[in-house]
């Protein structure tokens, strides 16, 4: 190039090796994150994936404790309502009444609000003097001590239009569920400072200090704890690790913490298996050459040679040949010489494609190959999803009964004036959201007083006695209900359940559980559903048919091209229930369960979307910054090559890019022709 102004050279910091150092230094460490981190989520594994897998076993029966603890509260409730409507004026004849009400107490007392006076009392001697507070509004439940010094749930409600409370006293129960000592051990209810008031199993004496820590950690949140390593019993021959997996029992609306927790104390094997389904090593490999690849194209395609052609614009470097198709019309331009036709050259936008396509091809393959591959399930977690479907079966097997205990119990105090129950049928559908409406029909079915939403229920003659029923197999909705007949024997007692509230029990669970009839009929789902859909897939109709023969065979199947663990349990075990022949089935991903497998699949997900985001930056930073820009300089120097001297180049960015259009815009003014000036003659 002619002499000149010397063109500006400094530019955006780093230039066109910008991108490559930050981009690069990002995928570096990338790449040393698969080499070194990858291969330790593979060892994870043992204790924690088994005490993981247990987590949502005992949040279920946590919740399901303090279910039955509310569930005393509600009959509280509504039996304070039909007080309201036949008042007895003595204390002995009201706690008689709410003694039918709460047939599962362990002792009541009646007292007055201000004075704190027993009034009247029946059953064990109720610790009215651990009552926090006697200056209540509302019904309270409170985790108190006995005369013996037993822990026991203190249920406290006011009576409405009197100065008296009703004091309530319930034993506690530890959900039942199966304990097979692998890892299961012991099932506990423990205050805050670990002391245990309740247990079902036997656990070592030495595990202690295990169930304190537990129980310190349930103040916050549920979640498992590990022991030290091997110092558990011996199973197989081998020394396994203790475990304690925890969760608080919540009560109220909103939920609060009673200051119980239940707490399974177990062991599981002391080392997992370091095998993993993704091989962590071509990963890092495969990462690595099309990190490598990406870089060395983009660095001596690209960057090089327009820093050369920089060089070459300011006069540092000599003449070179480029395949670059805009770097060679460019030096051309500037040396005002003919443009050369060759071939093999390429353009900017190709070369930069061409050199990102690597990175962006390994993140779709690796994202693929780990978003197919099947994890490895241990032994021990596959019957856990039985114990859970298990406990979910004993949940609403609780709420199907107390249904029909609460109408059973509401029965009691109704008399031949239905017209009167209006106002405790309303409380009873306030205090229970498992019901959708509950009313009073004549003997030919005809609704008289109701509650709640419209019923669903056809209009037909009741069923005789007290149960519950399924009235439809089709339809929009199903229709769920219990029933039992007034003391009159001409009216009956109705309650429809609500869906939602039975599908809210299902959703408790991890993965999609279903509540099926005995046709194999959807009535609940945690999903979304259409009532009574029929369960196609033949491994969860086998499974609810071995539940309802009594044979639980969970295992792993694959259900429309996944991979699930299915397990199922009837909702059976009480008189009132057993008749629906209602099978729970629960269908868990294997990629949603707490395995070592499933750690490495995400890391090795999180790895490809990386890569793909960083060859998308690349893309997108080298086409906007420096392609883009190169192109229209490059036709620039077209129209400067076929004699345009007059359009002005102008930079757009201050790079390379920038200094190579001032270059060009120097040799633009060097080859405008300058007007002589005219001398005027001598005479």
């Amino acid at each position: 190039m002619a002499a000149g102004p010397r063109p500006v050279e400094n530019g955006f910091p780093g230039g066109l090796r910008a991108p490559l150092a930050v981009v690069g230094a990002a995928l570096a460490l990338l790449v040393a994150w698969c080499v070194i981190g990858l291969p330790a989520a593979g060892r994870s594994g043992g204790p924690q994936v088994v005490a993981q897998s247990q987590e949502l076993l005992v949040n279920d029966l946590a919740r399901a404790a303090a279910d039955s603890i509310g569930d005393v509260a509600g009959d509280l409730s509504t039996a304070g309502a039909l007080y309201t409507v036949h008042p007895d004026p003595s204390p002995a004849g009201t706690l008689a009444a709410f003694t039918r009400s709460t047939p599962q107490a362990l002792g009541l007392a009646l007292v007055h609000r201000t004075t704190g006076a027993l009034l009247a009392g029946t059953g064990a001697p109720v610790p009215v003097e651990s009552l926090p507070s006697k200056d209540v509004d509302r019904i309270t439940v409170n985790l108190v001590r006995d005369q013996s010094g037993a822990a026991v749930v203190l249920t406290t409600a006011p009576l409405p239009g009197t100065q008296w409370l009703v004091l309530v006293t319930t034993g506690l129960k530890i959900p039942a569920t199966t304990l097979s000592g692998e890892p299961a051990a012991a099932l506990l209810l423990t205050t805050s400072d670990g002391t245990v008031v309740k247990s079902r199993g036997s656990f070592d004496p030495k595990y202690q200090g295990l169930v304190t820590r537990a129980s310190a950690n349930a103040a916050t949140d549920a979640g498992s704890v590990v022991g030290d390593e091997s110092a558990g019993p011996v199973v197989d021959g081998a020394r396994t690790t203790p475990i304690a997996v925890y969760a608080p029992i919540l009560t109220g609306d909103p939920a609060r913490p009673l200051g119980l927790n239940l707490v399974l104390v177990g062991s599981a094997p002391a080392h997992g298996a370091e095998q993993t389904p993704v091989e962590t090593a071509w990963v890092a490999a495969t990462l690595t050459a099309a990190v490598l690849i990406t870089l060395v194209l983009l660095g001596f395609g690209f960057v090089r040679p327009l820093r050369r052609l920089r060089g070459e614009a300011l006069g540092g470097h000599h003449r070179r040949r480029y395949r670059l198709r805009e770097a060679t019309i460019i030096s051309a331009a500037l040396r005002n010489e003919i443009i050369p036709v060759r071939r093999g050259w390429f353009s900017a936008r190709v070369l930069v494609i061409a050199a990102i396509a690597p990175l962006l091809v390994c993140s779709a393959v690796i994202g693929v190959v780990a978003r197919e591959t099947v994890p490895t399930v241990p032994d021990l977690v596959v019957p856990g999803e039985r114990s859970l479907a298990e406990v979910t079966a004993g949940a609403l097997r609780d709420q199907l009964s107390a249904t029909l205990s609460d109408l059973r119990t509401f029965a009691t105090r109704a008399n031949a004036d239905v017209s009167s129950l209006k106002p405790a049928l309303d409380n009873l559908i306030a205090q229970n959201n498992r019901y959708r409406s509950v009313y009073v029909a004549d003997a030919a079915g005809t609704v008289q007083v109701t509650a709640g939403r419209a019923p669903l229920r056809t209009a037909e003659r009741p069923p005789a006695g007290s149960g519950l029923h399924q009235q439809n197999t089709a339809g929009r909705i199903p229709v769920l209900y219990a029933s039992t007949p007034l003391p009159d024997h001409t009216h009956v007692l109705i309650g429809e359940l609500d869906v939602t509230k039975l599908s809210s029990i299902l959703r408790r669970s991890a993965g999609n559980g279903k509540l099926v009839d005995s046709g194999l009929r959807t009535l609940a789902s945690a999903d979304g559903y259409r009532a009574f859909d029929m369960l196609t897939d033949q491994a969860l109709r086998q499974s609810v048919t071995d539940a309802l023969g009594g044979v639980g065979r969970p295992g792993t199947d694959q259900i429309d091209g996944e991979w699930y663990v299915v397990a199922a349990a009837t909702v059976t075990g009480s008189p009132s229930t057993d008749p629906l022949r209602w099978t729970v089935v629960l269908q868990q991903p294997l990629t949603t369960l707490p395995l070592p497998d499933n750690l490495v699949r995400r890391y090795v997900l999180f790895a490809a979307l990386a890569a793909g985001a960083a060859a998308l930056l690349l893309l997108g930073w080298y086409h906007l910054c420096f392609v883009r820009p190169l192109r229209r300089l490059a036709a620039a120097a077209l129209v400067l090559a076929q004699g345009d001297v007059k359009t002005v180049i102008y930079p757009e960015r201050l790079n390379e890019i920038g200094t190579l259009s001032q270059c060009l815009d120097a040799a633009r003014r060097q080859r405008t022709p300058t007007a002589v000036p005219s001398v005027p003659m001598l005479v």
